[in-house]
């Protein structure tokens, strides 16, 4: 068997041509039984998610049955984005994607996070801008590493970079287009005063909120059979 207690030194290639020694084992069945041991916990260090197919391809072993049709492989000819592959995971015919308990979840997690990443800003004051921007570009990374470090280990100090301090006091991180995120609220929040200075201040605010049983939605992922191409003919 292959045990590794750190979880961290032994390669998915040899852990491939183990499971393939143990497919073309010729041995007796008893010999087959008690060599069935294979143990790999989990490593200490987390798994990148950026441009690796080997990512959704291990979670899911049920979902991508031969190991092929990750997102972001580099071997394919044609480079597809992350969000349109996913959308296209979803709409497979036999709705194996949609109906696992957790895919879903995990796929909107990692795109939540990319574009939190991508599309993440940095606002400062008009007095401070001058300022700032002349900090930021005198900061190093080597610099942010360790502010960085320091602050998942609960020991950083205000006082160790005065540079990174004067930037929390005058900088503040925006979400950009990351949808469910503070800014995305605050940006649809001014879409409302915007349309309440140009129109008037409303008399009555109504709300409609469609019962599940008469939802197409709804009902589609609650497993009723819909035709959705023809979904408005049929109501």
């Amino acid at each position: 068997g292959v045990l590794d207690v750190n979880g961290s030194s032994v390669s998915s290639d040899e852990i491939a041509n183990y499971l393939l020694h143990k497919i073309k084992n010729d041995g007796t069945k008893e010999q087959m039984d008690t060599e069935n041991v294979y143990l790999i916990p989990h490593s200490s260090k987390p798994v990148n998610e950026y441009f690796n197919p080997k990512l959704l391809v291990g979670l899911y072993p049920t979902l991508f049955c031969y190991g092929r049709g990750a997102p972001e492989d580099q071997s394919r000819p044609v480079k597809v984005n992350l969000r349109e592959h996913i959308r296209y995971l979803l709409s497979y015919n036999d709705r194996r994607f949609e109906t696992n308990h957790s895919f879903i979840f995990v796929v909107f997690n990692l795109l939540q996070r990319r574009d939190a990443c991508f599309h993440a800003q940095l606002i400062a004051t008009k007095p401070y801008f001058r300022a700032s921007a002349d900090e930021i570009q005198s900061l190093k990374s080597k610099d942010i590493e360790m502010a960085l470090d320091n602050i998942s280990k609960k020991t950083y100090s205000s006082e160790s970079n005065s540079v990174l301090n004067k930037l929390f006091h005058h900088i503040k991180t925006i979400g950009g287009r990351v949808m469910g995120s503070a800014y995305s609220r605050t940006a649809l929040r001014t879409c409302i005063h915007a349309l309440i200075y140009n129109q008037g201040l409303p008399s009555i605010f109504l709300t409609l909120n469609p019962a599940d049983i008469h939802s197409p939605v709804a009902l589609y992922f609650a497993g009723v059979k819909l035709d959705l191409d023809n979904i408005q003919i049929a109501q």
